[in-house]
């Protein structure tokens, strides 16, 4: 019997509840499901070079744990998240979240969370 990888994608969501994507993670084989990949593929504005500034709006995609794991995966729902950002050191941001969020995810509006640039997928257009 040999023995199964580790999925870092979902030790993620086991940890933290949340898993906020990242490009970088997906070009490594086998980091994301493979059924995720291609809705992933089809992210619109995907890589888009745009402006960062402390104080805007930009957009990730989180995914969040629904369920206790079992033989360590969850069950996860994912969407995206508008971020507005407080903080900037480097490629280093803190976003605050700005999308209200059901009350059995674990990040709320006004949350705040870690994030690279890498994890900005794109500015909406929306104020």
């Amino acid at each position: 019997m040999t023995k199964k990888k580790k999925n870092l994608f979902q030790m993620d969501l086991i940890k933290n509840k949340y898993h906020i994507f990242n490009p970088e993670n997906a070009k490594k084989k086998g980091y994301y499901p493979r059924e995720l990949l291609q809705m992933i593929e089809e992210l619109p504005n995907f890589e888009k070079e745009f402006n960062i500034e402390v104080g805007e709006i930009y957009t990730v995609r989180a995914f969040f744990a629904i369920s206790k794991p079992i033989n360590n995966e969850v069950g996860y729902q994912s969407g995206f998240l508008d971020v507005k950002l407080i903080m900037n050191e480097s490629e280093n941001f803190i976003g605050e979240v700005i999308t209200e969020l059901p009350p059995m995810f674990v990040l709320k509006k006004g949350s705040k969370i870690k994030l690279k640039k890498r994890d900005l997928l794109y500015k909406p257009n929306y104020k």
